[in-house]
Order: structure tokens, then C-alpha cells, then sequence
């Protein structure tokens, strides 16, 4: 009995061993790769524009606001604000300049004037009823604060570059007009950065140089398509546009799945930077380990690696301590609540999220707090993600 069980843990011992040593060598490449990278997120964003005129940041969930600590670094830099000096975000329908540049160039404004605008310009920045993310107003109050620091000419400009559109006096037709608009959503983005762009080139100005934030797909460059069809996506405009001169940089996030959010490579990403305890990190993805995975960042099947799509990776810290927030203190009073309840009716006509709205109606009925303070979350099944990056360091 005593050589049973010796014989029994003696095995049970040399799987766990074997084990580990197949999780070492699944993620070794990663890890010996990232042992000679050195190069903050920021840093290497940064140098990109040395060689680029456009960098395009693709986002996490939007509402994730670690990254919104990355971009604030990157735009009060002093490279950024004597070398680019010129925002276009997603988020912002395009309807909102030139006020919003109006607001970011004007100085010494009161603090309660400053947070009065800020709210309006979130209130009105989407056409959705309400753009409930607090990415957006810490974006403008870090953009406000930053240039009524700086010399007038060295101001940072932010063109929103979203659908033109307005809710004031928005009805029946202009929500038609708005349906229309959505199915071509991404070249109208890119058409509206291109024009803009190129009057920046072709201006007195000595900042010729751009950083855009986009969402998801809308980052992909002109290589991505999807049953032999080109996915049209923002980026596949500006590359075709400017060639060489436009890198896209993908930050870390997660997947998502039927079931929910996945690590990207079954969490072996995650994994390496984890061994190493890299939390800040950038660099390009051609001829890498990371470049040469399958591109799985698209929840179907490909034949692309993440090289294909991406110039670049920058991992700026890790899940644990990504945090969502929506809402804040002011965002909804009494006046703009009934305004809300038009809005949610009159989308209504453009089709799609009926359930979502209505109970977003209902919400609003129900809880006059709601949105008024801020929900921090985390991803869904964060404990589950966690494990599943974890393994591969056991």
C-alpha cells in the first residue's frame, strides 16, 4: 500500500511539473519578446509621430477610463503639445464645433460656468439620447484645464468627429435623415477628419500632425475585410487617404464571445505581461509574437494576424485595474429629464435597441438618482478573466 501511494503522488507531482512547464512554454515567446522591450505606452505612441502624421488609438470599451490616464499623459506631454497638437475623437458629433473650440480656447472661465458647459456638451454629444459615459466630460475638463495653462498657440484643439447632427429641434424628419446617416456612418467620420485634416495641413499653423480616438472596428486599418468584402471602418479611409503617414495602435483589452468578455489568445497576452510585471509597455507589432497571432480581437473567424490590422500594441495596465464609469453629479436635472423623455421616444424612428431604450425610459422614471453619481464597474466575471490569465504564470 505504501509504494501504491508513493507511486500514486509521484505521478500526481510529475503532471503538475509537466504542467507548468507546458504553461512556461505556451507563453515563452511572449515573454522573451517582452524582456527586451522597454518603451513606455506613451513613449512609443509619442515616437510614432515622428515618421507618422496621424496615430489612431484604438479604444477599449469606451467608457473605460484607466486608458483616459494613458491619453491624458500622452496630450499634456510637451512633444504632443509642440509637435501635434490636434485631437479628433469618435465620441462628439461633429455638430458640436465650433463651440466646443470655443469653449477649450477661452480662458479664466468661473468653475461652475466650466462644469455647466461641460454637461451641456455631454448632454448633446451623441445622437443617442444621452452619451452616459463619463469619458468624455473628464476628457473636455482635462482638455480645458490643460490649454488655460498653456500659451494661446500652443493650445490643444479637439474636433469632434461623430455624425453631424442636433437634438435641438430634432422631430420626425431629422430622425429619418439620421437613419440614413448611420448606415454610413464610418466614411462620414473619416470624410469629416480628412477635410479637417487637410486644412490643417494647409494652414499657417505650425502643428500639422493629428491623434485619433476611435472604437473598436472604426480603428482597423484598409487590410481588414470580412467574407472577401472590404469593412469599410474609419481607419480604412485615412489609410487609403494618407498611406504611410497614418499608424493605428491597439491598446490591451478584452475579447468578446457568445458568452460574454474572453482574454485575447486565451489570456496568454495578459499572461506574459503578468509574469513579467510589465503594466506599461508599447511597441510595434510586425515580425513579433504578438503580431503573428491570429487576429481574434474580431470575434469571428479570420485568416488575419494582429500585424495585418495594427501598427502597433500598447499595453497600458492590466484588467484588474481597468473600471468603467457612467454617470455623474449634475448630469441629469429636472428640465434636461423631460428633454430625455423626447429624445427616447423620438429615436424610436431610426430602428434598433427598442428594449435597451425602453428600459432606459424606465430607469429614468423610476430613479431620480439615476446618473446623477457615478457607478464605477468592472468587467463581467472579472474573478473568471483573472484565473484564466493567471494560469498560464502557475
Amino acid at each position: 500500500m505504501t509504494k501504491f501511494f508513493l507511486l500514486f503522488f509521484t505521478i500526481v507531482f510529475l503532471n503538475m511539473g509537466l504542467s507548468k512547464a507546458q504553461t512556461a512554454t505556451a507563453i515563452q515567446p511572449y515573454t522573451s519578446f517582452l524582456k527586451s522591450q522597454n518603451k513606455t505606452a506613451k513613449d512609443y505612441i509619442l515616437d510614432l509621430f515622428d515618421n507618422h502624421d496621424i496615430v489612431i488609438i484604438c479604444e477599449r470599451n469606451h467608457g473605460e477610463m484607466s486608458q483616459y490616464d494613458l491619453i491624458t499623459d500622452i496630450i499634456s506631454d510637451k512633444r504632443f503639445i509642440d509637435k501635434v497638437g490636434n485631437i479628433f475623437t469618435e465620441i462628439g458629433v461633429s455638430s458640436l464645433d465650433p463651440a466646443l473650440n470655443t469653449f477649450l480656447h477661452t480662458r479664466n472661465i468661473a468653475a461652475d460656468t466650466v462644469l455647466e458647459r461641460i454637461i451641456n456638451f455631454q448632454r448633446n454629444c451623441s445622437f443617442w439620447p444621452l452619451w452616459s459615459n463619463k469619458n468624455y466630460s473628464f476628457l473636455l475638463n482635462t482638455l480645458y484645464s490643460l490649454n488655460n495653462n498653456l500659451p494661446a498657440d500652443k493650445a490643444i484643439n479637439a474636433y469632434p468627429s461623430d455624425l453631424p447632427f442636433t437634438w435641438a429641434g430634432a422631430d420626425t424628419s431629422s430622425m429619418l435623415q439620421l437613419r440614413t446617416m448611420i448606415g454610413n456612418r464610418d466614411s462620414i467620420m473619416a470624410s469629416q477628419i480628412i477635410l479637417k485634416f487637410n486644412q490643417i495641413k494647409n494652414s499657417n499653423q505650425k502643428r500639422k500632425k493629428a491623434l485619433v480616438i476611435m472604437n473598436f472596428r472604426h480603428a482597423f486599418n484598409q487590410e481588414f475585410f470580412i467574407s472577401g468584402r472590404s469593412l469599410k471602418n474609419t481607419a480604412y479611409f485615412l489609410f487609403r487617404q494618407y498611406g504611410n503617414q497614418v499608424a493605428n495602435v491597439m491598446l490591451n483589452t478584452v475579447g468578446m464571445n457568445k458568452d460574454g468578455f474572453t482574454l485575447l489568445q486565451e489570456g496568454r497576452w495578459d499572461g506574459a505581461f503578468k509574469v513579467l510585471d510589465k503594466e506599461n509597455i508599447g511597441f510595434d507589432l510586425k515580425n513579433t509574437p504578438f503580431g503573428k497571432d491570429s487576429f481574434d480581437l474580431w470575434p469571428f473567424k479570420t485568416d488575419f494576424t494582429y500585424s495585418d490590422i495594427f501598427t502597433g500594441f500598447a499595453f497600458f495596465s492590466p484588467i484588474e485595474k481597468h473600471h468603467m464609469i457612467e454617470g455623474f453629479p449634475g448630469l441629469i436635472d429636472g428640465s434636461f429629464r423631460s428633454e430625455l423623455m423626447k429624445r427616447i421616444d423620438l429615436i424610436g424612428v431610426v430602428g434598433g435597441e427598442f428594449s435597451k431604450m425602453a428600459n432606459l425610459k424606465k430607469a429614468f422614471q423610476s430613479d431620480s438618482s439615476f446618473l446623477n453619481k457615478e457607478e464605477d464597474k468592472r468587467y463581467f466575471q472579472l474573478d473568471s478573466l483573472i484565473q484564466k490569465r493567471d494560469r498560464w504564470r502557475n
